[in-house]
């Protein structure tokens, strides 16, 4: 049984010290830019959201929407209109323009940065993006020195139907996105691997 108990924890410190690989996954010519033709395009939309965090639970209306300089304001808060944050979102640029104390975290800012902007796809540089194909499916991948994040493009509708954050070794963040209405996803899921951490959104018809 000793034995049993050291061969088991010697094969998960070897998995986690393995990089993570998609073998099934094969490179195709080219940059990202064709993913830039699937960005979200709205004028506004409205989702009745969920988030919990480590054991806190919000409920309320995540609200976006396109400004005249191309910039996105995305607008959190409860059913009673308390505003729990205010964000916007332009071109590799992101702005606090508001938000409430116990969520005024860097932390928590720089983690909602990321999880919106991969919706958004605000902060992508098409250029430096790889594509690659498996099963009719497209993966435009971005990798930075600590991470990458893979759009994925459902093979019946070519839309995107999952966005994988992951470090060398570790998935990070999953985002499962479902349906499409008016220029955005009908539902998203934003679910963190490494603690618990899981958004909800389900848009609402305006």
């Amino acid at each position: 049984m000793r034995y049993s108990a050291l061969g088991s924890a010697a094969l998960l410190l070897c998995l986690g010290c393995a990089r993570l690989s998609y073998p099934g996954r094969t490179a195709v010519a080219g940059d990202a830019s064709a993913l830039r033709a699937l960005q979200p395009k709205f004028t506004t939309t409205l989702y009745r959201t969920q988030i919990d965090v480590v054991g806190k639970h919000l409920s309320g209306l995540l609200f976006f929407k396109k400004q005249p300089d191309e910039s996105f304001r995305v607008v959190f808060t409860n059913e009673m209109g308390l505003n729990f944050f205010d964000f916007r979102f332009a071109d590799h640029q992101f702005t606090v323009e508001h938000c409430i104390d116990q969520l005024n975290k860097k932390a928590v800012i720089n983690q909602l940065h990321k999880d919106i902007g991969f919706v958004l796809m605000t902060d992508l540089d098409y250029a430096q993006g790889k594509v690659f194909v498996q099963d009719q499916q497209r993966f435009y991948t971005f990798a930075s020195s600590k991470e990458t994040t893979t759009y994925v493009t459902d093979a019946a509708t070519r839309e995107i139907s999952r966005i994988e954050n992951a470090s060398a070794r570790k998935e990070k963040v999953l985002v499962t996105l479902k349906g499409r209405t008016g220029g955005m996803p009908d539902s998203v899921f934003i679910d963190h691997k490494l603690f618990p951490f899981t958004i909800a959104l389900k848009q609402i018809a305006r």
